[in-house]
């Protein structure tokens, strides 16, 4: 296994979390051939945007060089769909991989899993006390980071002034609240930048996005639209049109927000590598089924600002 650097110091531990934590600068690897015979679920919250599209295709590609055995469900974003698809694997694969449609209702579910044997790992977006159910690890992006450079790169762009209008991604979403949290902690630095409107939850949905900003456009005045995910970004890029003038922006780093970069529809995105954290998600369930350890039962990928300056390299 390839080895995690640990980045964040004891006291920075200590406040934000009870468990190790390493940021992982390159993906881990089990080894090539190492989970053959193994069978994998991956449950997602849905399959409706290109960020899950990238999730599935790197889970996809790590589980065929593993040589193990992958199935995808989706839950439609309902919380009782997947603790329905959680009991169903129990007994049918030797590890599930879920991101949590309720952060804070999934943990039994999981720890049913878990007590039978399966290994379970937590993608994506935390649930809430993973560890207290079993969970053997989470692969995840550092969300409220992801928020704090997000809306640092808009104050920059905007001179420390301006109105703005944040859209948010399904209320009790952890991954959604933590990037809420990094907006709230950079707004805290510049009085001067006004939120006009109260934050919308478009459902990480770029129609329901672009419905919303198009009211907004006939409404306020905007200098910036911050989105907590690429696809609601390009919605309102949609909804605002190729060089408008408004700054606009999304987290997630998926094609289609860096198509919008490209022909000026969105302004720049924050990339955690959903990809990564999958495969990352994968190779650990196998590291586990076959006798290993991680370095760290939390594996977090960078962020990384994407603009059009930096684009090419990531397309």
């Amino acid at each position: 296994m390839k080895k995690l650097i640990a980045l964040l110091t004891a006291g920075m531990m200590a406040a934000t979390l009870m468990t190790t934590v390493a940021f992982a600068d390159e993906p881990i690897s089990a080894g090539a051939g190492a989970g053959e015979g193994l069978k994998i679920a991956v449950l997602q919250q849905h399959q409706t945007n290109a960020f899950q599209i990238a999730v599935t295709e790197a889970a996809q590609a790590a589980a065929d060089e593993l040589g193990c055995e992958i199935t995808f469900l989706s839950a439609d974003q309902d919380a009782a769909t997947q603790i329905s698809q959680i009991e169903q694997c129990i007994g049918e694969y030797d590890a599930i991989l879920f991101e949590p449609v309720d952060p804070d209702g999934l943990g039994p579910a999981a720890k049913e899993a878990a007590d039978e044997g399966v290994v379970v790992i937590n993608i994506i977006s935390a649930c809430t006390d993973w560890e207290s159910y079993g969970i053997a690890a989470l692969s995840c992006g550092d969300n409220v980071t992801a928020g704090e450079t997000e809306m640092q790169n808009v104050a920059d762009l905007l001179g420390g002034k301006g109105n703005i209008a944040i859209l948010t991604g399904p209320s009790g979403d952890s991954g959604g609240l933590q990037r809420l949290e990094g907006y709230e902690n950079i707004l805290a630095n510049y009085p001067d930048i006004v939120q006009v409107v109260e934050p919308a939850d478009c459902q990480w949905d770029t129609a329901a996005a672009q419905s919303t900003v198009e009211s907004w456009l006939s409404a306020y005045d905007l200098d910036a639209i911050v989105c907590e995910n690429d696809g609601m970004a390009v919605g309102a890029g949609n909804a605002a049109g190729a060089d408008s003038g408004i700054i606009i922006t999304g987290v997630d780093g998926t094609p289609d927000g860096f198509e919008a970069i490209n022909d000026g529809r969105i302004t720049g995105t924050v990339s955690q590598n959903g990809g990564e954290m999958a495969a990352n998600g994968v190779n650990a369930a196998v590291i586990l089924l076959t006798g290993g350890t991680l370095d760290s039962n939390t594996i977090i990928t960078n962020n990384v600002w994407i603009d059009k300056n930096n684009v090419a390299d990531y397309e």
